[in-house]
């Protein structure tokens, strides 16, 4: 009986480990994302995106709310598959002006901006993936910057500098 009770925690430990460590070696996958945005378009999407993050890091939600806009003019009328995605959560961060509605969007279109950005090379100047393992609910969540300095667009000057630097692009 002891043995069989034995094995059985060896084994959950074991499962739950390695369960644990690949959930965060998928979250860390690049996977290669086939778009036909050009590399000029994608420039004025990313330039948009960022004023989003700007705005968001202020907590505005009208200046978030026009930026998207101008993501949403950018983006034409592109309808691949990555294209769709972007404009998805940037007409949404358009529609409204609470900043917390659009911070639940901005986490889905910084994933996106992140793909775009890596498929076209559209940042000609260094941009900074940022993390702050707070935002979401403990969940954590990524943004890009064309700043090193983290000021964090998921809870502006609540927690202006939680987050670090994961990646330069």
């Amino acid at each position: 009986m002891k043995s069989t009770l034995a094995m059985a925690l060896a084994i959950g430990f074991a499962t739950a480990f390695t369960s644990c460590g690949n959930a965060q070696d998928n979250a860390n996958t690049e996977t290669t994302v086939q778009t036909s945005i050009s590399k000029a378009q994608a420039t004025k999407i990313l330039n948009s995106y960022l004023e989003i993050k700007d705005a968001l890091v202020k907590t505005d939600g009208e200046a978030a709310s026009k930026a998207a806009g101008k993501l949403v003019e950018a983006l034409g009328d592109n309808q691949d598959k990555l294209a769709q995605k972007i404009r998805f959560d940037a007409e949404h961060i358009s529609e409204t002006k609470d900043a917390g509605h659009q911070r639940d969007h901005f986490n889905t279109l910084s994933d996106n901006i992140y793909a775009l950005v890596k498929a076209t090379g559209a940042n000609d100047n260094k941009l900074y993936r940022q993390y702050c393992p707070m935002a979401m609910d403990n969940k954590g969540a990524y943004w890009l910057s064309a700043e090193k300095q983290v000021n964090n667009p998921y809870f502006g000057d609540k927690m202006l500098h939680c987050g670090s630097v994961k990646e330069e692009l």
